[in-house]
């Protein structure tokens, strides 16, 4: 097995689980970094700073951060009824009872890939506790053994704790999400940002086209660029703006439509399939949670994906999914 690849231990009263095999990779690229670096600064003559204690101190606990990273695991005690995390293998930063938690679901992220991580009841659709290195492909033969192996055991022991009860459909009268009429529920939406934007686009675009343009010195290219495309942007921006989706209560019906007629969505409720939350992160940093529902069609192999809102506040995600199911019931 892959050193990046999660790796884990069943005994019989305790699953052992290390998903940061990959920090040993980083660890060692970062020793080849800073030996580069030592080597061309002696090269150049520049030693002082390299032999400073302070710099050697700072290589020395940056790449041992990282290789001890390696070692960190998760172990399921079932003996206790707690789930530790142990940082580097000996420090104890986690400490939960099994009593506080939900499970272990797959989380999707963006621009691609998912891993397996475990969530509390407080938090159900929060960070969650890594508990797998991250997949690329579904088929991956390391993440299909975790989703069969382990998965499976480790809901086992926390059901012989606290089993969860069974999902109760709440009857909601005041939404939050949606505007009611008649039995058709429409989302609400934020229209200002979007339309502040997609005006500035526009007149961005549009100011380049006259004669009184700042960028004039540009080939073709760069012009139709500089015109066509903040026009467009700033179009796409508008139409967001007064898309609606609509719930339909009379008809059974959920449809998603634009003014430009671009992603428009048609599906009965009967063929909803799953809510999926995709968590999107930029440069390492968590942006928001988006709310997907998944619809199939009889027949049909291929799932269609409807994307409704995006937040940051599990207690609002958790809200806001009652009242889907609420309205579809």
């Amino acid at each position: 097995m892959s050193i990046t690849k999660t790796r884990w231990k069943i005994e019989s009263d305790r699953i052992v689980i290390q998903p940061f095999g990959l920090f040993f990779i980083l660890a060692g690229v970062l020793a080849l970094i800073f030996a580069g670096i030592i080597i061309a600064f002696q090269a150049m003559g520049e030693q002082n700073v390299i032999g400073t204690a302070p710099f050697a101190s700072f290589l020395f606990i940056t790449l041992a951060l990282f290789f001890l990273g390696g070692f960190t695991y998760i172990v399921f005690d079932r003996t206790n009824g707690v789930m530790k995390k142990m940082l580097f293998g000996f420090i104890p930063v986690r400490n939960i009872p099994f009593n506080k938690l939900q499970g272990v679901n797959i989380v999707t992220q963006r621009p691609g890939g998912f891993s397996f991580r475990l969530f509390t009841k407080a938090h159900k659709y929060g960070r969650g506790i890594t508990l797998s290195s991250g997949y690329s492909k579904d088929t991956d033969k390391n993440a299909v053994a975790f989703s069969n192996e382990v998965v499976p055991l480790i809901h086992q022991f926390l059901d012989a704790v606290d089993p969860l009860p069974q999902a109760k459909l709440e009857t909601i009268t005041d939404f939050k999400y949606f505007i009611p009429d008649g039995g058709v529920y429409t989302l609400k939406t934020s229209k200002i940002g979007l339309l502040i934007f997609g005006a500035a686009c526009l007149a961005l675009g549009i100011h380049e086209c006259t004669s009184a343009a700042w960028m004039k010195d540009l080939n073709p290219i760069g012009k139709v660029l500089m015109t066509a495309g903040p026009i467009v942007f700033g179009v796409l921006l508008i139409a967001a703006a007064f898309t609606k989706v609509t719930f339909n209560t009379g008809t059974r019906m959920i449809e998603r439509k634009s003014p430009i007629r671009l992603g428009n969505h048609q599906h009965p409720f009967e063929h909803f399939v799953t809510f999926q939350t995709i968590r999107k992160t930029y440069n390492g940093l968590y942006s928001g949670t988006e709310v997907h529902m998944y619809f199939q069609k009889p027949g049909e192999n291929k799932e269609k994906v409807l994307m409704l809102a995006s937040f940051r506040n599990t207690q609002k995600i958790e809200r806001f999914i009652q009242e889907v199911n609420s309205i579809m019931r």
